[in-house]
């Protein structure tokens, strides 16, 4: 039985629903795609009844985090709505805790490559059908009607032509930051064995024509980021004055960066092709904004995303389609666990940073420098995406905190 959970075959069909679960639920509809998540749960907990999972696995702060999440239905406009959102949140911890423990971390980087290479290949296959058949493709079970918005389709067949492709996961965004998760995988593992090995070269390239198709502005900006943090990590690890002085150089040189950006906003949004309010995320910012005012210190009560059945969520619609989160993790979070909340969120993120972080600096070979880098990109992509509250974002940041406190306690060598 112990083999068996920990297989391969079991393992990365459970990271595939995790990486892809739009995918499921647009071939299969929502309550199969249900089904399986409750099949999966039923794996996590046997993983982690047989490996002893305890609740020390995760560090303090984001215990603290849950904790608060999961009283805040106390005070909650819509309670029922914020309790089952809860047991979803539940279950991300789970999957985190036997993901984590199911294997070791080298073990895990690898199986993740394997399960985001037949989503990448898969996506771009699906791409090259639908463009074939020079049409639309919508969900299944989806009706459209020629009022549908272009918005709602699956696929829109864009391979052949200067469109974004939305790939199995319907959606360019979520599709290139999966891109930008192989590529990490990918270059680190060229990097730490110094050699070019085929299949890592292979989904180097793989990522690249992902990320190049899907022209997401956040995974521009993530790369750059990313690119950033390990150019200082480089001159972190550098001693004597000069090294300093050039460490010092280039904060401020990235300050610099940031406040030209911010003061030619128009400009610098226009070279990543997007309008100067991000696509509508200014009204959708502003219309939570509104709700945080309502209650910005206990919030409204955690849902992760916003669940289309309780009216309470009917908050900003962009050109007929309702919103299902914030497109930013701080006001998503904000104002459903108010500022108490987000303090207690950014703490936790700030801990399993940093010490994720002294690894990376101290020894960039460490394969604990995976989950660190994929970590700065989910909170990159916090600040125009709330997809870290939930499915593979949330779950990721579970196992990224389970990873620093191992390192923190020193049993690192175990995973």
């Amino acid at each position: 039985m112990t083999q068996f959970i920990a297989k391969k075959p079991v393992m990365v069909a459970i990271l595939v629903l995790l990486f892809a679960g739009d995918f499921f639920r647009n071939a299969l509809t929502v309550p199969m795609w249900a089904a399986l998540v409750m099949v999966a749960s039923v794996w996590s907990l046997v993983v982690i009844i047989m490996n002893r999972v305890s609740w020390r696995a995760l560090p303090i702060p984001l215990l603290a985090l849950l904790a608060w999440w999961a009283v805040s239905p106390a005070w909650s406009p819509y309670p029922a709505t914020s309790v089952v959102m809860l047991i979803t949140a539940l279950v991300g911890v789970l999957f985190g805790l036997a993901i984590a423990s199911a294997v070791p971390l080298d073990e895990l980087v690898r199986r993740s490559a394997l399960s985001l290479r037949l989503i990448l290949a898969g996506s771009i296959l699906f791409e090259v059908t639908v463009a074939l058949i020079g049409r639309p493709v919508y969900p299944v079970g989806f009706s459209e009607t020629s009022a549908t918005p272009i918005e709602m389709a699956w696929s829109r067949g864009l391979l052949f032509s200067a469109g974004r492709i939305q790939g199995l996961v319907g959606n360019a965004n979520v599709l290139g930051m999966l891109g930008l998760v192989l590529l990490i995988i990918g270059l680190w593992r060229i990097y730490a064995s110094r050699q070019w090995n085929m299949v890592s070269v292979l989904d180097v390239a793989l990522a690249v024509i992902i990320i190049a198709r899907t022209m997401s502005a956040t995974v521009t900006i993530t790369l750059g980021a990313l690119a950033v943090i390990i150019g200082l990590a480089a001159l972190a690890r550098r001693n004597g004055l000069w090294w300093r002085i050039g460490l010092g150089s280039a904060v401020a040189v990235i300050g610099g960066a940031v406040v030209t950006a911010v003061t030619q906003w128009s400009t610098f949004v226009g070279l990543l092709g997007k309008s100067p309010d991000l696509t509508h995320r200014f009204d959708i910012w502003a219309a939570v904004v509104d709700r945080i005012a309502e209650t910005p210190i206990l919030g409204s009560g955690f849902v992760g995303w916003w669940p289309s059945w309780d009216p309470w969520f009917a908050i900003h619609s962009v050109e007929g389609l309702p919103m299902s989160q914030a497109h930013n993790v701080w006001l998503d979070i904000t104002m459903q666990t108010g500022f108490v909340g987000a303090i207690l969120f950014a703490v936790a993120l700030i801990v399993i940073l940093w010490t994720l972080w002294r690894t990376f600096a101290h020894s960039p070979m460490s394969v604990a420098s995976v989950p660190f880098l994929i970590l700065c990109a989910l909170t990159v992509q916090s600040l125009t995406e709330s997809r870290l509250l939930h499915e593979w974002g949330f779950v990721s940041f579970i196992i990224c905190a389970i990873i620093s406190e191992r390192i923190r306690v020193g049993t690192i060598e175990k995973l």
